[in-house]
């Protein structure tokens, strides 16, 4: 009766839909009332996302069930300010909702994934050392706020990453597993019983600054010997001679993004791109001993790129004769904001139920 009762709420609220059982397919005799199949009403709730980056800074919106529905770039962004970018990607946002046709009061949040340490429990971007941020105070994701009258959720690109997968991705049936996201840097999002851990003070997963031998580039923390110099697009770009300085500038993000998106398609890139991946090696391994993941999950433009994932896999398996742990990523950074949010607002407690019952057509149907 329970079961019965809160489905017909979820019915009535629009966020669930009834459909038709097929008895063949289910081995089922065509005797006594035919069973009716529940299932997710793609089009019952929406979620929208905002992912910051220096490749593709989008704009995005899903369905119940994660499908990427409506997305937009976003361009002229100022990243110097943590505060002066979550309005202009609120407002880029805002557009993309109202020109969607979505009823916005069938959006259950926002999802924010960036290059950022990030409090998601008081919606503070704590620092960034991809952007050159300090504590915003929460700054971010006000302004978001202000522009859609929504719920925010933030959290770093590694994490968002993670949660996207655990809930939509690869890692589905996973409980233990560790998402390496590389890109211009690299980091990590760590699921232990299917739950993210992000140690004292969130700083869990910066295995960017793991350390690994000696390089002419210098790290953002100061350092030679950061995994940031070795095994990611910054050390890519040193080896194929693009840059004209040792030191991560962080005016030409944008300059580091397109020229690495250009190199992961250029055939002379096949040989370095081997090499970053396979110096990615013993830093899965020192990860597969110490957590023991059932996978270690790459991700990022980088991180699926076919010869810098053989390169790691290889090295894996000759040199620390680690096999069959590492898979590619199925879930693009665009989409993980979106999913970020369907997952803090849709698929856990945080269900704003009564708003959305408020607001769904009633159909001659009422509910408890």
């Amino acid at each position: 009766m329970a079961t019965t009762r809160i489905a017909r709420e979820l019915l009535v609220a629009g966020i669930i839909e009834e459909f038709e059982l097929d008895r063949a397919k289910r081995g089922e005799r065509a005797l006594g009332r035919p069973k009716v199949g529940l299932r997710i009403a793609a089009c019952g709730l929406f979620a929208a996302g905002i992912t910051v980056s220096a490749y593709h800074s989008e704009v995005s919106i899903c369905d119940a069930n994660g499908q990427l529905v409506a997305s937009r770039k976003v361009q002229d962004i100022p990243l110097f300010d943590a505060v002066q970018t979550g309005r202009h990607y609120a407002k880029a946002l805002r557009a993309l909702i109202d020109e969607s046709g979505f009823d916005l009061q069938r959006f259950v949040g926002i999802g924010v994934a960036l290059s950022a340490r990030t409090d998601p429990v008081t919606g503070r971007i704590v620092m960034s050392e991809y952007f050159g941020w300090g504590e915003d105070n929460g700054g971010f994701c006000e302004e978001v706020r202000n522009v859609i009258n929504l719920p925010v959720e933030i959290e770093n690109i590694a994490n968002a990453l993670a949660i996207a997968e655990m809930r939509f991705g690869s890692a589905r049936d996973l409980s233990e597993f560790t998402l390496i996201h590389a890109a211009t840097f690299v980091g990590a999002g760590v699921v232990s019983d299917s739950r993210l851990v992000r140690g004292v003070s969130g700083i869990s997963g910066l295995i960017g600054h793991f350390r690994t031998a000696e390089q002419p580039l210098t790290c953002v923390c100061g350092r030679h010997d950061c995994l940031n110099l070795a095994a990611t697009g910054f050390s890519l770009l040193s080896r194929l001679g693009l840059l004209d300085h040792q030191v991560f500038d962080r005016s030409k993000l944008s300059f580091y993004a397109s020229t690495i998106l250009d190199k992961l398609a250029d055939e002379a890139s096949v040989t370095p791109l081997r090499e970053a991946g396979s110096n990615l090696a013993l830093a899965v391994d020192n990860i597969v001993k110490l957590l023991g993941p059932e996978r270690v999950i790459l991700s990022g433009h980088l991180g699926t790129n076919e010869d810098y994932f053989e390169g790691a896999r290889q090295a894996l398996e000759e040199q620390y004769g680690v096999g069959n742990i590492l898979v590619r990523g199925e879930i693009s950074s665009v989409r993980s904001a979106a999913l970020l949010a369907l997952h803090a607002y849709c698929y856990l407690d945080r269900l704003d139920y009564d708003r959305f019952a408020e607001t769904a057509p009633a159909k001659g149907r009422s509910h408890g």
